[in-house]
């Protein structure tokens, strides 16, 4: 019975892989989303001179051009494994030959959908749950008076505290996130509009996007006035991300619940257990 038990649970987890690639949706550049996978053979995420491949020994490596800052030390295995984050934000390194992860980076949260971010800087961080997605939040004026910081963006990631202003404001595929002159903040694909907040102030032509520390996304005038907001916060002050997906789903994660610094610079292997 044991036995029997043991071929199912790798019948079902290997069924669960394979539709996690037939439904990924979320890989991009330099992110992936939970219930992605990433393989070994052209797979990475890659931000400028960094770059996070599975190697074909199943080694998961993080490198800056060609130097190797952090890896979890899997290697010595063929090219079968695979690299997921699962829905409790955890992200793990799989053969199929075993039931449990050749490597896992060990922390979970609450049930949710999770992105692991290649950032600017070269570190990897989880963040989540998600926090909100477009189309779950109206268009709604208020006001207020806010600090503000310019900082750098990424292309298809906006982090808390960087300001974007009036154009392009991250951009991923055929699907683009821009702030008109009238101070709209519109959200196309594929040549179509998919959502857009809908507030215009074609007086001024002086405002910018802003995420927040709580992960609220506003609109404002440089002035400090709140032209648009989503009304969805953490009540938790951290990281956020605002991340452009390839199915054109704009949504904010956070706050970040692991880091490949916080955890070292180099993670063994655990949870090696057979499958027989």
């Amino acid at each position: 019975m044991a036995i029997i038990q043991q071929v199912l649970q790798t019948l079902l987890l290997l069924f669960s892989i394979q539709l996690a690639f037939l439904i990924c949706s979320g890989l991009g550049s330099n992110f992936m989303i939970g219930g992605d996978v990433l393989t070994a053979g052209g797979q990475n995420l890659t931000y400028m001179e960094y770059s996070l491949t599975l190697q074909s020994d199943c080694n998961l490596v993080l490198k800056n051009g060609s130097t190797r800052v952090w890896e979890t030390m899997t290697g010595g295995y063929s090219a079968e494994c695979y690299v997921t984050l699962d829905l409790n934000g955890k992200l793990a390194v799989w053969h199929p030959r075993f039931r449990y992860p050749l490597w896992s980076s060990g922390i979970m949260s609450q049930v949710g959908y999770y992105a692991l971010v290649l950032r600017y800087d070269g570190t990897l961080r989880i963040y989540g749950p998600q926090l909100w997605s477009a189309g779950s939040s109206s268009a709604q004026l208020t006001a207020g008076i806010v600090g503000w910081t310019w900082t750098k963006t990424t292309e298809s990631v906006l982090y808390s505290g960087d300001v974007a202003p009036i154009g392009t404001t991250i951009v991923n595929g055929n699907n683009e996130l821009t702030l008109l002159d009238d101070c709209n903040l519109v959200l196309n694909g594929d040549g179509a509009t998919k959502w857009q907040t809908g507030v215009t102030d074609r007086t001024m032509h002086d405002c910018y996007v802003n995420l927040e520390a709580n992960g609220e996304l506003r609109v404002k005038h440089w002035g400090g006035d709140v032209l648009w907001t989503n009304r969805v916060a953490s009540p938790t002050y951290s990281e956020f991300v605002l991340v452009l997906q390839t199915n054109a789903m704009l949504t904010v994660y956070g706050p970040v619940i692991w880091s490949n610094v916080i955890s070292g610079a180099v993670s063994g292997k655990i949870d090696t257990v057979s499958a027989d």
